[in-house]
């Protein structure tokens, strides 16, 4: 009979190591399991030498009592206390019981559909990031990474390093980074990272753009050149500034969508945050989900980057450990205080960025009728509308008259631009508390060899 102490973690990024290092130090039996091959989510890929805080290296050295799986995909959560995974490399597929769970499964780059996006040599700005740091390889020579927000300077970082031609068009205007400057002052850590970034892009000669976005990407057999125009307050393109750039890579950088279908398959609440564009898992102070004995943190909450999740993680495992008795109140209010402290202060940045570089409307508008919409189906926006023809303008309107969304990704990559553009083109109000799409199990693609026959066959 367990004694409820056996926690599951889920994500080997920054909030899931510290999660596992904090309740395991607490006296939890903790399991953790990512897909990737290494520990340290997308913040440490390519770096797993790295000795800064929150580190595979400094997880290792820490958590010794932590067992670790990875290579492991979780693709169901059959009943509670369970999870289904398959381990890549034995190619099998089982149950893992818990007693408690922390989700700590990230974000991905937000997807945008702009005339030419899926030409062979535009990736998203995570993505060429993930080339640069971990397989030494950019898109191209000379690259537009083009968005919104801080992120793009790393981006710019990791590519010219490599000895690429590179230009950022930043759609925010000069005064929202320039809105920061007090509160990046005020945070050491940030302002040496800022500083290092701006004076590495000076030497290389990155120029930046502000308050202009890429509108089109245009090439035959792979990216050739470029439009960007100038935008206004809400992103759109103002007439008369469009110029042609010719460039063989664009990475496009407008921020993150939470990886939520875990969270959803367990029934956990979400909420809209109209703001940013996203749903984000609902959490108490102590990262309590409304599941019962179901925990979350990192991304999945809140985009707030690798400092905010490591307070996050830690937080969500300590709870765990004084909810399952390990932790008495008085040591957990001891080790919980400077947690709490940390997260107030590291959060300064992270609300700014969240306020300051938002998507606006405009970014949902630069689809023509060709543009294609779902990648998976091959939809494109012009069939999309054709399928509201008699219907309302929701996503499972879409869904059902074209399959967009029943591909290979679920939804994942077509299913946050539908929504959006329904809200902008035809006024659709996403619903504030679940999100208006579903991902069924298996939650990942998994081989129908390897997935049992009860499952194949229902």
């Amino acid at each position: 009979m367990s004694d409820g102490r056996a926690l599951l973690v889920v994500g080997g990024g920054p909030a899931g190591m510290a999660a596992a290092r904090a309740a395991s130090a607490a006296g939890l039996r903790v399991t953790l399991v990512d897909e990737s091959n290494r520990l340290g989510g997308q913040y440490f890929r390519g770096r797993q030498d790295s000795r800064e805080p929150g580190s595979p290296h400094a997880f290792a050295a820490a958590a010794t009592g932590v067992r670790v799986l990875l290579g492991t995909v979780v693709v169901d959560a059959p009943r509670a206390g369970a999870l289904t995974v398959w381990n890549q490399a034995s190619d099998h597929v089982e149950e893992i019981a818990h007693d408690r769970l922390v989700l700590a499964t990230g974000a991905y780059d937000r997807p945008v559909a702009i005339p030419g996006w899926t030409l062979p040599g535009v990736v998203t700005a995570g993505g060429a990031s993930t080339l640069a740091k971990a397989h030494g390889v950019a898109p191209g020579k000379r690259l537009l990474v083009a968005g919104s927000g801080p992120f793009l300077l790393s981006v710019a970082d990791d590519l010219s390093a490599k000895g690429c031609m590179v230009e950022i068009i930043e759609a925010s205007p000069w005064r929202a980074s320039a809105s920061g400057l007090g509160v990046i002052a005020m945070d050491a850590e940030i302002a040496r990272q800022t500083a290092g970034y701006l004076a590495r892009l000076a030497t290389r000669r990155v120029r930046r753009r502000y308050g202009t976005m890429v509108t089109a990407i245009h090439g035959t057999d792979r990216v050739e050149a470029a439009t960007v125009e100038q935008v206004d307050r809400d992103w759109r393109p103002i007439s008369g500034t469009a110029r042609m750039i010719s460039v063989d890579g664009v990475c496009l950088g407008y921020g993150f969508v939470p990886q939520l279908e875990l969270a959803q398959a367990i029934g956990c609440a979400l909420e809209r945050d109209d703001v940013s564009a996203n749903y984000f898992v609902r959490v108490d102070a102590g990262m309590r989900t409304s599941t019962s004995e179901v925990y979350a943190a990192g991304e999945i909450t809140g985009l707030g980057g690798k400092r905010v999740a490591l307070a996050q993680g830690e937080g969500a495992g300590l709870t765990a450990a004084l909810d399952a008795g390990a932790l008495d109140r008085a040591n957990y209010d001891v080790r919980i205080a400077p947690v709490i402290a940390r997260l107030r202060q590291v959060d300064r940045v992270a609300d700014w960025i969240r306020r300051a570089f938002v998507p606006r409307d405009g970014l949902w508008s630069c689809a023509t009728p060709e543009t294609t919409l779902c990648r998976c189906e091959d939809i494109t926006h012009r069939a999309a509308e054709a399928g509201l023809a008699g219907n309302p303008p929701t996503p499972y309107a879409v869904k059902t008259a074209t399959r967009a969304g029943m591909g290979l990704c679920q939804g994942r990559i077509c299913s946050p631009i539908l929504t959006e553009w329904l809200r902008v083109r035809h006024g659709y109000q996403p619903p504030s508390e679940e999100r208006p799409w579903r991902i069924r199990p298996p939650l990942r693609p998994v081989p129908l060899g390897a997935w049992p026959a009860h499952k194949a066959n229902p």
